[in-house]
């Protein structure tokens, strides 16, 4: 017997109203995605105690804890991405009207319980309730195509004997693939054509929490921290000296943190977008190197977003989805 195909796989997901109760799928709300890459599913550890028995064998094994750990990875779509982004960040203002709804989604102290559910080669069905996304990073190459990669921290896996996505049915994501070639940089309130690249990540560091039994007692937000990364071509020296002088035209090394603005727009038309806002980021890194070999210098820029920033990050998705 020949094994079960691998590529024949899908995740989807779902706004909880509450922590204990699992979504309910439903068509306007649930979105089924592909994987890229990574995998959500239950986890379980185990440890061996240890006694003085005199025995050079190993102690016995118990289980310490469970819960839903996941990494899934998915090409970014306007319809599925708005949810991502709720997950991750805890607010979403929706505006406007058929077809031009308007997401506005910015960070919140508390995050929402999601479900999440995977199909795996028409065999293997779980759900996954009480699920918090702690990251999500957002990236694409010059050229290449924008994906989304979810850190997923959760509580109860279901084991299921019925595929969840056929009552009601769900279809499968199928709209079109975000690339880079759609992107339109702003860079300290001016627009540019340098940025051959971007990354951003999102992380809550949420746990989870363990009392008295195997299952978790919840999972919970920690610290967030906000990060963009991108590669430039090395044109000018007015990010350069930003970072090490203080100023576009400093020439005296700073001990003060420079910051600047960063937005990173992706539309396919004024009814489909995505947007992402940084009011003030500060650079971490900024370092150009020589190249023996003559090729154009790219240099590789790290920052991170400044408290002062309110919020810190605005996301913005234009679609047809009339809430999440």
């Amino acid at each position: 017997m020949a094994g079960l195909r691998g590529n024949e796989a899908w995740f989807m997901f779902a706004k909880q109203a509450s922590k204990g109760t699992l979504a309910t799928v439903a068509t306007a709300t649930t979105h089924r995605v592909p994987f890229s890459g990574g995998n959500i599913g239950p986890v379980r550890e185990t440890d061996t105690f240890a006694e003085t028995d005199a025995s050079r064998d190993q102690g016995f094994p118990f289980v310490t804890t469970s819960g839903v750990e996941g990494s899934p990875e998915t090409g970014v779509r306007d319809a599925s991405i708005g949810g991502i982004l709720l997950g991750v960040l805890g607010t979403d203002v929706v505006t406007g009207t058929m077809p031009n709804y308007i997401h506005t989604l910015t960070p919140a102290n508390t995050l929402p319980y999601f479900s999440f559910w995977k199909g795996l080669s028409s065999t293997l069905y779980e759900s996954y309730r009480d699920c918090q996304i702690s990251s999500v990073t957002i990236g694409a190459d010059a050229g290449g195509v924008l994906t989304a990669a979810l850190g997923i921290q959760g509580i109860v896996p279901v084991r299921l004997t019925t595929d969840p996505s056929v009552t009601p049915a769900i279809p499968m994501a199928t709209g079109a693939l975000y690339n880079f070639n759609e992107a339109t940089v702003t860079l300290g309130g001016g627009a540019t054509s340098l940025i051959r690249s971007f990354e951003l990540t999102i992380e809550n560091n949420v746990s989870r929490q363990q009392t008295d039994d195997v299952v978790p007692y919840d999972v919970v937000p920690g610290v967030r921290e906000v990060s963009l990364s991108f590669d430039m071509i090395f044109e000018t020296l007015d990010e350069y000296n930003k970072f090490h002088y203080g100023g576009a035209a400093g020439t005296a090394i700073s001990n003060t943190i420079f910051q600047t603005s960063a937005i990173f727009s992706f539309s396919k038309g004024a009814n489909n977008e995505v947007s992402f806002n940084l009011p003030q980021i500060a650079y971490t890194e900024l370092s150009p190197e020589p190249d023996p070999g003559g090729d154009p210098i790219v240099v590789s820029v790290a920052a991170s977003a400044v408290r002062g920033g309110s919020p810190v990050v605005t996301a913005t998705v234009k679609n047809q989805v009339a809430a999440y």
